[in-house]
């Protein structure tokens, strides 16, 4: 996606950091890839690049021959090697000889050893998206600190912002629960506490922090999960220790204000959190992230991380303190560049004559501390509190200390010293800790970490999930929140306070703009909705590690509707203005993703069919199944609520209901239906509603009449079958998902225009194909509707049914007299219709099998799908004839019965939505395990994070057989177990392959619910809540 801002474009080519490929998060090969790969900055030559090169071999074949395990470092940044980068950071030289001895070796692998009784795998699920990260399931490392207490250091992208559930994996596979009791607003690390009384078999050890001991040219061992090992262990040599926080790119997670340290390492996806140790078994550094192709990994200092965990062992809390002002460390050239005089460089140098840089202001968020102090980007710090900082650990010494205190600054601007006063505030108090759960999606504060990369305000709520009843997505990711109902949101507080009195099904204003370009403010209008979802507050609690959730108690109170009369637009053409009453707009809403439907909102066109009972015609695309919320726009100025009463099982259409008396006098009219199917060069209208929500009209051509052909799907959703289609000479007609097609002259329906939602590609962007379905089609539905008023009851063949040739039919046994028959029949279409697929649950099912080719129905000779269904439906009980294994026979085949509805409950477990197969699961199964079937999981949850995946057949909770979704229901209301304790569940996949499962409850993220369609509720669903 293109930035329209992006500040730190001006700084990719500083400060000397390498270029050769893309940093990366190790667990960016977590599920989502949270970490948007940016180039890396280019690294600055050797200073004493000669005296480099004499030692290369020398520390390579030291590298190789101290390392446990055969890794070649093929590379390794020496450029600071005869430099010493700071006083404070100094070791004992390194053994002057060019061989290394067994007791070296010996050392290094007492070490590994030790460190590895410390190191923990860490199974991470964030159980909703949070502050940039969506909800996850993934796998990284971490390491015991304090064992006493059961402390255990990691990253904080590991650790999670948002809500954490996991568990640690200690080295002899022991398993104990885990939660976060810190995660650090800025720097990449927190912790994560487990029971140690829960161990009974492990012999966990503790790694020592040691940050005193990291220095260029320090050899060491990286300890992790890396890309899912149970254990590794990769070498490498420290390269650097004075390198700016890598960049991860927009909307992610970002480090800042710290050194990192910079070594040749390979490591993957999982090494996040591992301990880099040194030859002594110390903890030096913290894995963080590492550039894929070149093998080079920065890892974070443990200085601020050794001082937060005395803090939490001393039971006090871990201040943290900000000017809301970003600083680069910049090398003395480059900061002469911008204006820094000679005298304040000499001051530096006399202060460390080591130092070879300092601290530039690279970013002032509006409003904030800093910037009220006057602070400006290019600013050099020189001395805070009469304190020489030209260091990260000494600038957070002194802000960690001082919060809520008045610090007395002197930065150098154009060679000029200017003294600054500025205000230390909490940085805890502008990072979000709640978030809000509301009509399907997911709000929260608008974090620092955002605020920051952004150089925006610390206010406004930031929508982390665009979904449900806030499809803001239209100005793409970073949407903030700026008004509600033309009332200010800046904090999520008053975004509650606003909403929770606004009646369910309210339509009212949202006022929002993106953080990717903030000089573009959007609105929009939006339904009110506390129907589907409640409306959740969570607050996260470091204590428990649990984020506690608060059900918002809001007013019982739906939005009235009142009869409003309208007046519809005109047309100069006859035909359109004649039609025109006869078309409204049709908006659904789907709160789950269920039935393999790809998106929760689609939007098209429906035809008035009786003005009189409110019937309209909408294609099956549009409106797929019952659950859901429906509404028409009338006139495009009026919009009221419909229900669906009928869904044809194998046609794309739907007829829904709206009550005429809401639309007062307007002069809504029935529109009339053609019984001339379509032909080619057909001259037509085609009438549909725009993206711009306009009426277009386009003259047209039928083209092509042949037989439809939509491929199957995983996981299986509805599709037409069993029908010819129609295309249009237009390519303009697919600018449009669905419409109406009249004739030339007269107002006369003769088809439909729909579209069919195609699976995502590579790119998430979901492929429609777009067909004419003749109006003929309709008949069979909407005559005994229209006549009774009442929903018809079809009857099917239960087949799935393809053309073949009749060359195709000879080889496959069909004998000359019924290729003479059939030729006689069929002038011009010379094709015999073959059974593709058989419905498992049809009665036809132990009659009929694929590759039967159909040739009479009743003593009929059919050869058309159109010739079909007036001869099925209306009987229960039919005579085919078929070629089955090249011999012509007859057989007795029942139809099954279709009253049009579709899944009338569903069950929340878990995070997965169960219930009954529908239709096309059973078109594409030559059996049913079970009639318990996963439809849908949710990111995070307990059924992803198992692996209990749509398409999947639930046959067995525990020991109880689930055979339908009643049996299912009882068992998990049965179940005798707690949070936090697993449950193995038996699964049978379509490709019949049988699997266990073993999924651990949650029912606080994620409770049990039942919902079963009630036509009584306000919605038609009543939903039943197991707490």
């Amino acid at each position: 996606m293109d930035m329209l801002r992006k500040k730190h474009a001006r700084s990719q080519q500083k400060d000397g950091e390498p270029s050769e490929g893309e940093l990366r998060s190790k667990d960016e090969h977590r599920s989502q890839g949270v970490h948007t790969p940016v180039p890396v900055r280019p690294a600055r030559p050797p200073e004493n690049a000669s005296a480099d090169a004499d030692n290369s071999l020398r520390r390579l074949l030291f590298a190789n021959l101290t390392s446990p395990r055969i890794w070649r470092h093929k590379s390794v940044d020496l450029g600071y090697l005869d430099n010493a980068p700071r006083a404070d950071k100094q070791l004992p030289n390194a053994p002057p000889s060019l061989f290394v001895s067994s007791d070296h070796v010996s050392q290094w692998q007492s070490a590994t050893v030790r460190a590895a009784k410390a190191v923990v795998t860490v199974r991470v699920c964030q159980a909703a998206p949070f502050d940039t990260t969506r909800a996850i399931t993934t796998e990284a490392t971490g390491f015991v600190v304090d064992k006493e207490r059961g402390i255990i250091l990691t990253n904080r992208h590991v650790a999670c912002a948002g809500p954490f559930v996991g568990e640690a994996v200690l080295r002899n596979r022991e398993e104990t629960s885990v939660h976060a009791i810190y995660r650090d607003p800025i720097h990449d690390f927190g912790f994560l506490k487990y029971s140690p009384k829960d161990v009974k078999y492990c012999d966990v050890q503790e790694l020592r922090l040691a940050p005193e001991n990291i220095q260029v040219g320090t050899d060491i061992r990286i300890i992790g999960n890396d890309s899912g090992e149970e254990l590794s262990i990769m070498s490498g040599q420290v390269s650097r220790v004075d390198r700016n926080a890598p960049e991860y790119g927009p909307m992610t997670y970002n480090d800042f204000n710290t050194f990192y340290l910079q070594a040749a390492a390979g490591s993957s996806g999982g090494s996040s959190g591992s301990p880099v140790i040194d030859i002594h078994g110390n903890a030096i550094g913290l894995q963080a992230a590492g550039r894929v192709r070149s093998g080079i990994v920065v890892f974070l200092p443990l200085d601020r991380v050794k001082r937060a965990l005395k803090l939490i062992q001393e039971g006090k809390p871990v201040t943290r303190g900000d000017m809301q002002v970003q600083f680069l460390y910049k090398p003395f050239d480059y900061a002469r560049n911008i204006g820094l005089s000679q005298e304040t460089e000499a001051r530096f140098r006399a202060h460390n004559s080591r130092e070879t840089g300092v601290l530039v202001v690279e970013t002032v968020l509006p409003e904030g501390p800093g910037d009220l102090a006057g602070m400006i980007a290019g600013d050099v710090l020189v001395t805070v509190n009469n304190r020489i900082v030209t260091d990260f650990v000494e600038l957070d010494d002194v802000l960690d200390s001082s919060i809520g205190q008045e610090v007395e600054l002197v930065m150098e601007r154009d060679g000029e010293d200017i003294e600054l006063v500025a205000c230390v505030e909490d940085i805890h108090a502008i990072t979000p800790h709640q978030y809000l759960e509301m009509g399907g999606a997911v709000l929260h504060d608008l974090s620092y970490q955002l605020a920051r990369y952004y150089c925006v305000p610390v206010q406004g709520v930031y929508v982390e999930r665009l979904w449900g009843m806030f499809p803001l997505d239209d100005a793409g990711e970073g949407v903030i929140i700026e008004s509600v109902d033309d009332k200010p949101t800046p904090s999520l507080a008053d975004f509650i306070e606003t909403v929770r009195n606004i009646p369910d099904r309210a339509r009212y204003s949202v006022v929002y703009y993106s953080l990717n370009d903030i000089n573009e403010v959007h609105v929009h209008i939006v339904e009110n909705e506390r129907h589907w979802t409640d409306m959740n507050l969570y607050t996260r609690n470091d204590n428990t590690g649990i984020w506690d959730r608060e059900t918002i108690d809001l007013p019982d109170s739906t939005c009235k509707l009142e009869p409003q009369t309208t007046l519809f637009s005109t047309s100069d053409s006859l035909v359109t203005q004649r039609i025109i009453p006869s078309l409204v707009q049709v908006h659904f809403y789907i709160p789950w993703l269920i039935k393999g439907f790809p998106v929760n909102r689609r939007t098209g066109t429906g035809l008035v069919v009786d003005s009189k009972r409110g019937l309209v015609v909408v294609s099956r695309s549009i409106v797929p199944f019952e659950l859901g919320d429906l509404s028409l726009t009338v006139a495009e100025s009026v919009t009221i609520p419909a229900n669906v009463v009928y869904l044809h099982p194998t046609l794309n259409f739907t007829i829904v209901q709206y009550d005429p008396l809401l639309l007062g006098d307007t002069p809504v009219v029935s529109a009339q239906i053609s019984t001339k199917r379509v032909a080619e060069c057909d001259p037509l209208i085609l009438h549909a509603y725009n993206s711009g929500r306009g009426l277009a009209s386009v003259s047209t051509t039928a083209t092509a009449v042949e037989p439809m052909s939509i491929p199957k799907h995983s996981p299986p959703r509805f599709r037409s079958i069993n029908a010819d289609w129609f295309k249009l000479d237009t390519r303009v007609a697919q600018k449009y998902n669905t419409g109406f097609l009249t004739e030339a002259d007269k107002p006369i329906v003769r088809g439909m225009w729909v579209s069919y939602v195609d699976d995502e590609d590579e790119e998430e962007t979901s492929n429609e194909y777009f067909y004419g379905l003749d109006a003929c089609s309709l008949h069979c539905v909407l005559e005994p509707l229209l006549e009774s008023g009442k929903a018809p009851c079809i009857h099917i063949l239960g087949v799935e049914l393809t053309t073949i040739s009749l060359i195709e039919a000879r080889h496959l046994g069909l004998d000359q007299t019924w290729v003479s028959r059939i030729r006689d029949k069929s002038q011009r279409q010379r094709q015999m219709l073959m059974i593709s697929r058989v419905n498992c649950q049809s009665k036809s099912s132990g009659v009929l099998k694929p590759l039967d080719v159909l040739l009479c129905i009743n003593g009929d000779i059919v050869t058309q799908f159109s010739e079909i269904d007036p001869l099925v439906h209306g009987s229960d009980t039919l005579t085919l004839t078929v070629l089955q294994g090249k011999k012509v026979r007859d057989v007795t085949v029942q139809t099954d019965e279709d009253s049009g509805m579709d899944t009338q409950r569903l069950v929340h477990w878990a995070g997965a939505i169960v219930h009954e197969p529908h239709m096309a699961v059973s078109q594409q199964c030559r059996s049913l395990p079970s009639k318990t079937y996963v439809s849908y999981n949710t990111y995070g949850s307990p059924a992803y994070t198992a692996g209990l995946a749509p398409t999947s057949f639930i046959t067995h909770v525990g020991d109880v057989e689930t055979p339908d979704v009643d049996a299912f229901v009882m068992a998990v209301r049965k179940l005798n177990k707690a949070d936090g304790e697993h449950v193995y569940v038996r699964l049978v996949g379509m490709d019949m392959i049988p699997e266990v499962v073993s999924v651990k409850l949650n029912s606080h993220y994620w409770p049990t619910a039942l919902l079963v369609r009630d036509k009584s509720e306000p919605n038609g669903w009543m939903r039943i809540s197991y707490r």
